[in-house]
């Protein structure tokens, strides 16, 4: 079975805002500079952005005449300024994706301790924007924040947006005023790299997956592939996979793998198509991870150079999840070079050395090795990543644009949680620690393998051209879990006094979600159950089955009819067995074989 596996990892880059103050005089020891900025979202999306601005001269020699800022960004309108004196003159220049503003001052205001104060207003067509079911909200970063002397940001946002999936940073203050939500930072709470915010419990992707699979051998061939699977923060509902799999199974580390055969030179194409839900916060009695697994987590791989000197050394001295975190994003550069080529995975330590030549893989492997070293369970995770980029689109036509990023294990929210280092270095310092964003979508999870299972979109063969992965916001419609568990009994018909015999029961999830936690309760009448009464499935994938066990033997010497049933998902099933008595079982061979020879007998003894 040849598999062409090489994935091609781009990089998410939201568009960052940033504000620089320049006016002919500026040093910041020679004028105080105060900003008071406000963000109004309205139920459009158009966000009525209010900039106040004081400064204040410290010496008598110094003063403020003009205010150049330059926005990343081209949607904005209805640029207006003014002073005490009235509007201002501006001049607007755009080229290159930017917007150059300057504002020339009517006041010229002179002399220790006096303030110029000025406002700045503007509409945007870019800070919100709804996509698929959440509203996204991007408030620029502010350049040398550091260098202002104070710093207020106000974030209004409708009531009608509903609750807010995260805000990062949080706000220090939330109240409702006037239909609007309002949410209040400030400087000390390090917003220099501005505030992202997005409102709505979850977000919806509809997907349709191909895999390219080929039996080159003479003999019959088996092949797993693995299928996006349900996570602590995403759900999988598959509407249809043909042609269907043998089964499907899950790993240790929770990954869907479907097993297919295939005959001699055979070659399938298999469709997987669904629905994904991507949750903003993890699912309640989601199945945890056995110590087993957190242990193998904590280990050695190939690009995860747990026990190497500088790994070990760095780990000892970060510590925790979030210390290296940072550590990976100021570190690492990513070089965008790199991916128009096909990059050869560098791993942890070569990343270590080679800041400048990083991309997805080497943020995430730096991570997972420094993070497994400080004895913090982690982990990589290949997938889709929604992003606008326009940098992106060309490659994406024709390729597959993945996305690698890595979780790690928190033990007081058992959960394994997300995060990003690669888009917290592109987005110019926006924090994927805290919580990432509602635009991941897990395909493969590499936890005890660093390698495998491939993911969707790198099962192809040479003449397997165009795009094997396509994924688009969906429509979000409220239904109930569609796992639709069924039962076969493959049970021995009959029974004989003191015989065991062995069947089983075929459980099946029919549905197109999973079921968790799956309680089968057995009982007998009129038999004595040997095997288990009482088994529990921990999780069963849509289109997977499973086999239970069970043995029976006979109760009484007369016979008497015998039954099982059994309980499954709040159904209940039921099987006849017929059980063969002792008369059936010995008497009645035995005097059929008496009968037998006493007519032969008989016979024997007439014609002597």
């Amino acid at each position: 079975m040849k598999k062409i596996c090489q994935l091609f990892f781009f990089c998410f880059s939201l568009v960052i805002l940033s504000c620089l103050l320049a006016p002919t005089a500026q040093a910041t020891s020679e004028i105080e500079t105060k900003y008071d900025f406000r963000y109004q979202v309205n139920s459009d999306g158009v966000t009525n952005v209010s900039q106040k601005i004081s400064l204040t001269n410290k010496i008598s020699a110094v003063y403020a005449s003009q205010y150049s800022f330059n926005l990343s960004m081209t949607a904005i309108k209805n640029i207006k300024a003014f002073d005490g004196e009235g509007p201002c003159r501006t001049e607007i220049k755009q080229e290159n994706n930017l917007t150059s503003v300057t504002v020339y001052f009517n006041q010229q205001v002179v002399g220790v301790d006096k303030t110029l104060t000025f406002n700045l207003d503007f509409d945007s067509l870019e800070t919100a924007h709804k996509e698929g079911e959440v509203w996204e909200i991007t408030i620029p970063k502010i350049a040398n924040l550091t260098e202002l002397d104070d710093y207020q940001l106000t974030l209004a946002v409708p009531v009608s947006f509903g609750h807010p999936a995260f805000i990062r940073p949080s706000p220090i203050e939330e109240k409702d005023e006037n239909g609007f939500k309002i949410y209040r930072f400030v400087k000390s709470q390090n917003i220099g790299g501005g505030v992202l915010a997005t409102f709505g419990p979850f977000q919806i992707f509809d997907f349709t997956l191909f895999y390219h699979l080929q039996n080159s051998n003479l003999s019959l061939g088996e092949t797993e592939i693995a299928l996006p699977p349900d996570t602590a923060f995403q759900q999988i509902s598959y509407q249809k996979i043909e042609p269907e799999p043998v089964n499907i199974r899950v790993d240790e580390d929770g990954n869907w793998l479907a097993k297919y055969q295939l005959k001699a030179k055979e070659k399938i194409d298999v469709v997987a198509t669904g629905q994904v839900r991507i949750l903003a916060k993890p699912q309640q009695n989601f199945p945890l991870p056995d110590s087993q697994n957190l242990e193998k987590n904590l280990q050695a791989d190939v690009f995860w150079e747990v026990d190497n000197p500088q790994i070990k050394k760095l780990a000892a001295e970060l510590k925790t999840a979030r210390a290296i975190y940072n550590f990976v994003v100021e570190s690492l550069s990513y070089n965008f070079a790199r991916v128009e080529e096909e990059p050869e995975r560098l791993g942890a330590v070569q990343a270590l050395n080679n800041p400048d030549q990083a991309i997805c893989m080497e943020f995430t492997d730096l991570f997972v090795a420094l993070a497994r070293a400080a004895g913090i369970p982690a982990r990589a995770v290949d997938g889709f990543a929604y992003t606008e980029d326009s940098r992106l689109r060309p490659l994406s036509l024709m390729i597959d644009v993945l996305h690698v990023w890595p979780e790690y294990y928190d033990e007081e929210k058992k959960a394994w949680i997300p995060i990003d280092p690669t888009w917290g270095k592109t987005t110019g310092g926006i924090d994927y620690f805290s919580q990432t964003d509602l635009r991941h979508f897990a395909f493969a999870i590499h936890g005890e393998n660093s390698q495998t299972p491939y993911p969707a979109g790198s099962y192809k063969l040479p003449a397997s051209l165009g795009k094997d992965v396509q994924v688009a916001f969906g429509d979000y419609q409220k239904k109930e879990s569609t796992s639709n568990l069924k039962l076969i009994f493959d049970l021995p018909e009959k029974i004989f006094w003191g015989e065991n015999k062995k069947g089983k029961l075929l459980i099946q999830n029919a549905g197109q979600s999973a079921a968790y936690q799956v309680e089968v309760k057995i009982e007998s009448q009129g038999l004595n159950l040997i095997s288990s009464s009482h088994e529990k499935i921990k999780v069963m994938p849509p289109f997977s089955s499973k086999e239970i066990p069970v043995e029976l033997t006979t109760k009484n010497i007369f016979g008497n009819g015998g039954q099982i049933k059994v309980w499954l998902d709040n159904q209940e099933f039921e099987a006849k067995i017929e059980v063969g008595s002792l008369i059936e079982q010995i008497i009645l061979p035995v005097s059929g074989g008496l009968l037998i020879l006493l007519t032969l007998f008989i016979f024997l003894k007439k014609y002597s």
